[in-house]
């Protein structure tokens, strides 16, 4: 076995084990961080907004990540780790002291944000250590892996809440000790080479500056904010719809939990991997319009169906959207940058993902108490069905861009 495949296949291993602690944590955002907040603590809408902004405000912070990375001459595994652990310490002292609705929201949402932020520089990591032609497959089987540890701990989850609501406590230790696990299987990874070009900014602010230099990245990004802002107000909803009882059905936690944090996550395991080699295999613009036909019809189901039959086929179309999704938002900056650009391309991305995240929750509340779930749905559908028509025209309109995101069109960029 020569050096790069063993780099990739300890990077492999090394993050099919960090996928079980992650596919845990993916239970607090999807489902348990909001339920708790519902049925335990009874927070107003302003908390709730609070807590589903976590994540969207470490996205915001991770722009200034790799200016910060460069000036302190860390390693990129050891950093991501480090803050990784960062946001284990949060939760853990939210979990120490379980009662307090403020330190519930503070230390979970603090853990969230260190987590979230770290995001580019594991995007670097995939870049360096991954092949080209394999990448999408190699994501997509930790994606499995994850989705699988999430369903099994959003069935166990969900069970333990049924049977008391006060085992919640349970709840934020196991995601206090996921961070932990997953600090430590990252900070095993390769340490590879990765030096930025001798040029290279330390401004906070310098990874914008590919945003006017690429204009497939700037097209990709506008698509990706016409989406994002349709899609996560409605995943924002999914659990208040079903669990507030002022919305008039008022589901039992285990079965707003299966719902809702099971069955989208079942669909993940299934449809991750060939997500994967659909990503590897087609061109960008193809794959990521055909997911938001996906993502739209799901939300459409869920809020239009009115039955547990439709919710439960909404959440399923959902996360089969969701799995492909995952591969596409994660890796899709890869087509485009350079190798030692990666970390500011994907810094830039999850910047405007944070800000749409932000904006989301709050917007969410603010549309249903100007109109109904049904219009709030269509709504959500129409604007992510735009970015689809948008990207589709940009692809038409230039060769260029076709040629360079089609797969095996040419070698990567280094």
């Amino acid at each position: 076995m020569n050096e790069a495949a063993a780099i990739t296949s300890r990077t492999l291993r090394n993050e099919l084990w960090r996928s079980i602690p992650s596919g845990v944590i993916d239970t607090l955002t999807a489902t348990f961080g909001m339920l708790i907040a519902v049925r335990v603590f009874h927070m107003s809408d302003v908390a709730k907004s609070v807590f589903l902004s976590a994540t969207s405000g470490g996205m915001v912070a991770s722009l200034f990540v790799v200016p910060l990375l460069l000036r302190a001459k860390s390693t990129i595994a050891r950093t991501a780790a480090k803050v990784q652990l960062l946001g284990g310490g949060c939760m853990a002292f939210s979990a120490a002291f379980p009662h307090s609705p403020q330190l519930y929201i503070g230390g979970m949402s603090l853990g969230l944000f260190c987590l979230t932020m770290q995001i580019p520089l594991m995007t670097q990591i995939y870049r360096i250590n991954y092949p080209a032609a394999k990448r999408g497959k190699l994501y997509a089987v930790t994606g499995v892996t994850r989705a699988a540890a999430a369903v099994c701990f959003g069935f166990v989850g969900g069970k333990l809440l049924g049977w008391n609501i006060e085992n919640y406590t349970w709840l934020l230790w196991a995601f206090a000790a996921s961070c932990f696990v997953s600090g430590f299987w990252t900070y095993g990874l390769p340490i590879t080479a990765w030096e930025a070009p001798e040029n290279s900014s330390t401004s906070l602010w310098s990874s914008m500056r590919w945003v006017r230099e690429d204009r497939d990245f700037r097209t990709l990004l506008i698509s990706w904010m016409m989406m994002g802002i349709g899609n996560l107000a409605a995943a924002c909803l999914f659990v208040e719809y079903l669990a507030n009882p002022r919305h008039g059905i008022n589901l039992s936690e285990f079965n707003v939990a299966w719902i809702t944090g099971v069955v989208p996550v079942l669909a993940r395991v299934v449809f991750s991997y060939p997500w994967g080699l659909v990503y590897d295999r087609f061109h960008l613009f193809t794959v990521r319009a055909v997911l938001n036909v996906f993502f739209a019809a799901g939300i459409l189901c869920f809020f239009l169906g009115h039955s547990l039959f439709w919710w439960t086929f909404g959440m399923a179309l959902w996360g089969m959207a969701n799995a492909g999704g995952n591969v596409t938002w994660a890796l899709w900056v890869t087509k485009l940058a350079d190798k030692h650009a990666v970390a500011e391309y994907m810094s830039v991305h999850t910047f405007l993902t944070g800000v749409r995240g932000l904006i989301a929750p709050s917007l969410a509340f603010a549309m249903i108490k100007v109109m109904s779930f049904d219009t709030f749905a269509i709504v959500c559908g129409i604007t992510i069905l735009s970015a689809s028509c948008f990207i589709g025209v940009r692809a038409r309109s230039n060769s260029e861009s076709t040629d360079r995101l089609r797969p095996g069109a040419r070698k990567e960029r280094l």
